[in-house]
């Protein structure tokens, strides 16, 4: 009985959300007493054939209702044939593939439920076998040879493709056919993307790799899946944390959080992704949304598809503590919204030589919360002994260990924001989840969840990528300094997205800052100008408490004259920090300490405001390098290489002349 409650709990807030979320102009309005079903949820997104039985969620229906898919050019009707309390039963009608408006009929009455994308699959009835639960085939077509000139494409199963429900595996035989022993505690399944694939069906939002499936683990299903040929052996991969997405106006100016993503990240990355041409795909570690804001903005992962449903890159997604249901308790209900609109939590997916792995790395608690109360939002950092045995499972599958594996999660693993630089562990099991890469040659891992960028070399085989967020500080630095979409992670860090180039196994990668070219890999500060300025925003920086600043509030008070700061966001132990002054070497040394651009576009004026809080405020970093001038109006030149050799260079003139820290000096 507990389990049945839960799940209409849930199931409440999904209907919340989901009925008439969709309705437009032309929809009857219902009161919640009138409708014909209450609590009526389809996925947004659902692959049928003709005849296939389909689950809807939903209190109220009876044998002979109505299930109509609606568009301009005419209506496509299935009949419920079985009900339980929660949900019923129908035979998908013959319709073609398409976007439609769903409504429950009964006699003279409809009631609308939401818009739903349909996608059609192969019509082959897989035999069922004892204790299998899930059933399909992985198929994918091909050009018929006999055909003559005319092309006829035939349906062909591909052999050998995993399939999982995120605790069992399965493999396709030679006809492509599978069958799995699943509880479907997680509610769906999904294919292990093979090299030389990629789905067929689905959105660039929600690829079609994954379907979701009943919670009846003794109902056998079958669901399908459909792969086109796609030589993905180069290819090019955007790695993008923290959108922090809620459709609310931030800071006095009151600009809105996705005005600014779509002036910054959207646009920024549709245009390198133009350059690159094909085989350019984007990944999400998580935080996608904003829990806090769920249904203060109504604005939910159902919502997050929708902003992302015209973006060109096909996008693999992973989950972040922001994107679980503030009303309910438990990873296992928090997480239930998520991965029946979006993705499977974790999940993996082969492109070229390179084997993809999304973890989830939380674990949602969420002490008091319960429907419509948001509860504390806590939660876990680690990842769970059911996600660990499924992980090395899936690592089992990996042929070539000398081959890149790329593993995505929202918490990073290790941090190193410390004076001496080393990295100390963050995740709670960091070390069991490393361990899973032993005998591994080439990993690198992709993260978020800190608003700081950081690249660490924890193992030999492990190097760890901690990205800068999409939405820097919370939005706070793009809002507050009108940059527009330009803003600043707390470590200086320019609000950006990390970029891998695989051309076969091989690998470089870079950090790309929003709204600049991919030059743009370092600032350089006069610390003679920023010590001007700071005198006067020390007026309302010391205002702040030890816990926000982590300081008395004035910054620098203890640096000597003539010093420079350079910031090198992605800098790891193979890069190169040259300086000179009128052609002369300087010593360059390491620093912990802010980067001033940050304390002006951000601290500042949200001090003056009075909404400057620690988990805003500028951190200190340790990718921040000084060097000392003799004089203080000699030119500078500044050249930093990184590890592939590539070289970025800033002249720094006209010293002496400048007496203030201006933001135009470095944002244009």
């Amino acid at each position: 009985m507990k389990n049945i409650s839960r799940f209409l709990l849930l199931l409440a807030t999904i209907a919340a959300v989901c009925v008439g979320c969709n309705a437009g102009d032309d929809a009857p309005e219902y009161q919640y007493q009138s409708r014909l079903v209450k609590q009526a949820f389809l996925n947004s997104e659902i692959t049928i054939y003709d005849g296939k039985e389909i689950e809807i969620q939903g209190i109220g229906f009876v044998v002979g209702d109505k299930v109509i898919f609606r568009t301009a050019e005419g209506d496509y009707t299935a009949t419920i044939t079985y009900v339980e309390d929660t949900s019923a039963i129908f035979l998908a009608p013959d319709m073609p593939q398409g976007v439609y408006t769903l409504y429950i009929g009964r006699g003279e009455k409809t009631q609308k439920v939401a818009n739903i994308t349909v996608w059609t699959t192969l019509s082959v009835e897989i035999p069922e076998k004892d204790g299998c639960s899930l059933r399909g085939i992985v198929y994918t077509q091909v050009k018929d040879a006999t055909s003559g000139e005319e092309v006829q494409m035939t349906n062909v199963g591909v052999e050998g493709v995993w399939v999982s429900d995120g605790v069992n595996f399965t493999q396709t035989d030679e006809n492509g056919y599978y069958w799995l022993e699943s509880d479907k505690r997680f509610g769906y399944v999904f294919v292990c993307l093979p090299s030389g694939y990629l789905p067929a069906t689905g959105s660039n939002a929600v690829p079609g790799f994954w379907k979701a499936v009943s919670i009846d683990p003794h109902l056998s299903e079958q669901c399908n899946f459909e792969l086109k040929a796609s030589d993905t052996t180069d290819h090019q991969v955007f790695f993008a944390t923290d959108l922090h997405l809620a459709n609310r106006s931030v800071g006095d100016n009151a600009i809105n959080d996705l005005t600014m993503f779509r002036e910054g990240f959207i646009k920024d990355s549709k245009a390198l992704a133009e350059i690159y041409g094909s085989n350019t795909f984007l990944v999400t570690m998580g935080d996608l949304t904003w829990d806090a804001h769920w249904y203060k903005t109504s604005f939910m992962p159902e919502q997050y598809v929708k902003e992302m449903k015209d973006y060109p890159l096909v996008t693999f997604n992973g989950m972040g503590n922001h994107d679980n249901n503030p009303y309910v308790q438990g990873d296992n209900l928090g997480s239930k919204i998520y991965r029946t609109t979006i993705a499977p939590t974790y999940y993996s997916f082969d492109l070229g030589n390179v084997h993809y792995i999304i973890l989830d790395d939380i674990e949602w608690i969420n002490t008091n919360g319960t429907n419509g109360f948001v509860g504390e939002r806590n939660y876990y950092e680690r990842v769970d002994d059911t996600q660990l045995a499924w992980l090395q499972e899936d690592l089992s599958h990996v042929a070539d260990k000398n081959n890149p594996v790329v593993v995505c999660s929202h918490s990073q693993l290790y941090a190193n924001w410390n004076a001496n630089r080393n990295p100390t562990k963050y995740l709670q099991n960091a070390d069991k989840v490393l361990d899973c890469f032993n005998g591994f040659s080439n990993v690198h891992f992709m993260t978020g969840h800190a608003h700081y960028n950081m690249t660490m070399e924890l193992r030999d085989n492990v190097i760890e990528h901690n990205v800068g967020a999409i939405c820097e500080t919370w939005w706070q630095s793009s809002a507050a300094s009108m940059l527009d979409g330009r803003g600043i992670n707390r470590d200086g860090t320019p609000a950006g997205y990390s970029v891998f180039e695989f051309k076969g196994g091989d690998l470089k990668w870079y950090y790309k800052s929003i709204g600049f070219d991919k030059s743009l890999q370092f600032r350089a500060y006069d610390m003679n100008n920023v010590l001007q300025t700071a005198k006067r925003w020390d007026t309302y920086l010391s205002k702040q408490t030890e816990q926000e600043r982590e300081n008395d509030g004035v910054d620098y008070k203890d640096l000597d004259d003539n010093v420079i700061y350079i910031n090198v966001w992605d800098y790891d132990s193979k890069w190169k920090i040259e300086v000179w002054e009128d052609g002369t070497p300087l010593t360059v040394t390491r620093t912990f300490d802010r980067d001033p651009l940050h304390t002006l576009t951000t601290d500042l004026p949200l001090a003056k405001s009075g909404n400057l809080v620690a988990s805003n405020a500028s951190t200190k970093t340790p990718h921040m390098w000084m060097v000392t001038t003799k004089e203080d109006d000699t030119d500078i030149s500044i050249k930093v290489t990184n590890r592939f050799g590539e070289e970025f260079t800033h002249e720094m003139t006209g010293r002496k002349k400048r007496n203030s820290f201006e933001i135009s000096t470095y944002i244009k």
